[in-house]
């Protein structure tokens, strides 16, 4: 497959994820945050449409290699994917902070001949949940989140 139409069926699969969430989050507004939590972890997108460490589908031998981990130090979120970079073979495409909105806060995107899958996030200010994406791009989008 060319990098070109990698790239148009990544963009074309991260807006439909996004607006699948902007469905569900009018629809859930009624629905407390710890079910909407639970729902966006659990729920029946997970483990389909996007992976979570509960609801990992078909890679659930990836789990600790593709979720993402999050660590908050003063005004900085920290996201790690503890997954190997193989060149342009395998490798984590990027990380996403969205806000409770899902808007993008921040984003990383990671050159997988020099880089490896560890980005920070100016998150000063903020002080509600985070949705985190880890993108692979062998075995995509992986959703995390925390509460500030």
């Amino acid at each position: 497959m060319s990098i070109r139409k990698l790239k148009k069926n990544r963009r074309t699969f991260i807006k439909a994820f996004f607006s699948l969430l902007l469905v569900k989050s009018l629809h859930t507004r009624l629905v407390s945050a710890d079910e909407e939590n639970n729902y966006l972890i659990n729920g029946p997108l997970a483990g389909s449409i996007y992976y979570t460490k509960n609801k990992p589908g078909k890679w659930k031998n990836l789990v600790e290699s593709h979720t993402p981990l999050l660590e908050i130090y003063k005004n900085t979120l920290k996201v790690s994917t503890l997954h190997e970079m193989k060149g342009f073979e395998h490798y984590i495409i990027k990380h996403i902070v969205l806000d409770n909105k899902f808007n993008i806060i921040s984003e990383k995107i990671f050159d997988p001949s020099k880089d490896i899958p560890i980005s920070k996030h100016n998150i000063m200010g903020y002080n509600d949940k985070l949705y985190i994406l880890s993108i692979c791009n062998q075995h995509d989008t992986w959703l995390d989140i925390i509460k500030i």
